[in-house]
């Protein structure tokens, strides 16, 4: 409360231009209060909080018993069990209650339209509301009470029982009264000065005495803009370090969309490769397994046969990956461990110099047939180990 600025509306504030209505501002605890209108008021206190009072003019201070049942729809009800305590419509009146004492609801009432109005200039200047009550409300623990200052002067002998009056009508009205229950003169808590009345408000509205006005739909939320985000100056690096992850992450999948094209092209190869060498057999999604197979089979049930093969597939797969010819299917012949390779060429010159390369390997190598098409030759290589 000490930071939060206190705007003390003067009486009659509702009933004329809002704007223009005089007020007491006290924009921090200790701080001399100043005279002037509302709207000057919020534009002192721009982008910040402000805890406003009305006086028993603008606001209606009474009670209601009430059953926990009959409690349960309170804004329901209280229209129809104040009626005729009101002067006006009760569709043009809030109705706001506070906490039970025994069953017993304090309620206080105030105009829709000038409560609207009021909330309405807090936004314009930007300001939050952090609490709207009436000083009758906030004093009824002083009562009975005098206050002396001008413009604000009222007497208050509880909270339903406040009259604004100035200096000659409280002097009339103290002459008028009578009967032992009423207070004495000097029974009176005087507050003659807007300092002492603003520190009192301020010290009733940290104890947290009084019926907030602001309920339900006229609760100023915490999130409501009232000046410049802490965050304010951390949005661009904020903005940039959320760029950034965006992309990384576009990056990564994109890498790993083309590694997965890559290993499907690879796998497709592979499985392509598998068909060269061994036509009777299905490539599967399984290949390094069904390749593996298939040569351990070879390698067990050929005996010295099998033991041939892997003799010649070395000398074979070099050769082959450093020349020019293209090979379109190997056959092993388990009869004589020879294994025949049917090429593809350009020139006829290709072949003799493959042959001549798997002669320097070790293995024998002839050229068994060959036929010229348009496309180039075509030719059988019989390979098998060196005698």
């Amino acid at each position: 409360m000490a930071d939060t600025a206190l705007i003390y509306l003067a009486p009659g504030a509702f009933k004329e231009t809002l704007a223009e209505a005089g007020v007491l501002l006290q924009t921090g605890a200790g701080q001399t209060p100043r005279e002037m209108t509302l709207s000057e008021a919020l534009a002192a206190v721009h982008g910040g909080t402000v805890s406003v009072v009305l006086t028993s003019t603008e606001a209606l201070l009474t009670g209601v018993t009430l059953s926990r049942k009959q409690a349960r729809h309170l804004q329901r009800v209280l229209p129809f069990l104040l009626e005729e305590q009101l002067l006006e419509a009760p569709e043009s009146l809030w109705f706001a209650a506070g906490k039970s004492d025994h069953g017993r609801y304090p309620v206080a009432v105030v105009g829709r339209a000038p409560l609207e109005g009021l909330l309405m200039l807090c936004r314009e200047h930007q300001v939050r509301p952090l609490t709207l009550k009436a000083d009758a409300d906030l004093l009824q623990a002083d009562a009975p009470l005098i206050i002396g200052v001008d413009r604000w002067g009222a007497m208050i002998l509880d909270r339903e029982q406040a009259l604004v009056a100035d200096a000659a009508q409280r002097d009339a009205l103290m002459a008028l009264r009578g009967g032992e229950q009423e207070p004495a003169a000097e029974e009176f808590t005087h507050l003659e000065d807007a300092l002492s009345l603003c520190e009192r408000l301020r010290a009733a509205l940290a104890a947290g005495q009084g019926v907030e006005m602001l309920q339900g739909p006229y609760v100023q939320r915490q999130n409501q803009k009232t000046g410049p985000s802490p965050w304010a100056p951390w949005k661009p690096v904020i903005g940039l370090a959320a760029a950034v992850f965006v992309l990384a992450l576009v990056a990564v999948w994109t890498q790993q969309w083309r590694y997965n094209q890559a290993a499907d092209q690879s796998f497709a190869e592979a499985a392509k490769l598998y068909q060269t060498l061994f036509p009777g057999d299905r490539a599967t999604a399984g290949l390094r397994r069904q390749f593996e197979a298939r040569l351990a089979r070879l390698s067990s049930g050929g005996g010295e046969t099998g033991g041939a093969l892997f003799a010649l597939l070395p000398a074979v797969a070099s050769t082959l990956n450093a020349s020019e010819v293209e090979p379109k299917r190997l056959q092993f012949d388990q009869r004589d461990g020879s294994l025949l390779l049917d090429l593809g060429a350009k020139e006829y010159s290709q072949l003799e110099k493959l042959q001549t390369a798997l002669r320097e390997k070790g293995v024998n190598a002839t050229i068994a047939n060959y036929r010229n098409g348009a496309s180039g030759v075509t030719a059988r290589v019989k390979v098998e180990q060196a005698g």
